[in-house]
This record gives C-alpha cells, sequence and structure tokens, in this order.
C-alpha cells in the first residue's frame, strides 16, 4: 500500500511506516514543498497513494469530490504534538487497520478516537 504525505506531515514519519511494510513518500521527497493542495492532491491521486495529511481543507467534498482521492487521512491532532507523537499515534492507527480497507475512505484521526467515513 502507498501512502503519501503532505508536506505539513513530519519527515521522520517517513521511516517509521515503512517499517511497518508501506511504500512511503514525503512531498519534499518528490519536489512537491511548496505545491498547492490541488497539486499535492493530483500526485497522491496519480499515485494510487492515501494522502496523509493535517489539512482540514482535503475532507471538503466541495473544493476535492470523492474522485479526487484514492484515500485520505486527516490528523487532527493537538498543535503542540511533537514530531513522535504524531508518528505515535499514526502508527498505532495504521497497526489496527487494513490499509486496503482504507481505500475511498476518509478518516479523521484524533487523540484517542478515529471517524471513517465512505467517499461518495
Amino acid at each position: 500500500m502507498k501512502l503519501f504525505l503532505d508536506q505539513n506531515i513530519p519527515k521522520s514519519t517517513v521511516k517509521e511506516l515503512v517499517l511497518l511494510g508501506f511504500q512511503v513518500e514525503h512531498a519534499s521527497e518528490v519536489g512537491l514543498s511548496n505545491a498547492s493542495d490541488k497539486e499535492i492532491a493530483e500526485y497522491a491521486k496519480k499515485q494510487n497513494a492515501i494522502l496523509i495529511t493535517k489539512d482540514l481543507e482535503f475532507g471538503s467534498s466541495i473544493i476535492y469530490p470523492s474522485q479526487a482521492h484514492h484515500g485520505l487521512i486527516i490528523l487532527r491532532l493537538p498543535n503542540y504534538f511533537t514530531a513522535h507523537d504524531i508518528v505515535r499515534i499514526l502508527k498505532n492507527f495504521l497497526e489496527k487497520f487494513d490499509p486496503n480497507n482504507l481505500v475511498k475512505k476518509i478518516v479523521i484521526l484524533e487523540l484517542g478516537r478515529y471517524r471513517i467515513r465512505a467517499m461518495s
């Protein structure tokens, strides 16, 4: 399963998710450090990768209709969380789910809970 990390996700996350068996790219690794949200979404979709971001805008069905994403995980975590905290929360979540069940889903991942809904 491919994962694509938005620029606002710590780069240290790549190594940890690769250890879990994922194919992972970070926006900064593919020349998208200063890319628009639209460019980020398009790249992830072309790669058939689940986009992981902190940007709530990606969850808007008006701006990004269901066909705009292969899958989406939005992290809604406290601003004071360190890179280590973010990696821990994300790893804990991904270890619980078959990633193939996250395709065509939007996940809102919060501290201590998550919501999953099918893309309409």
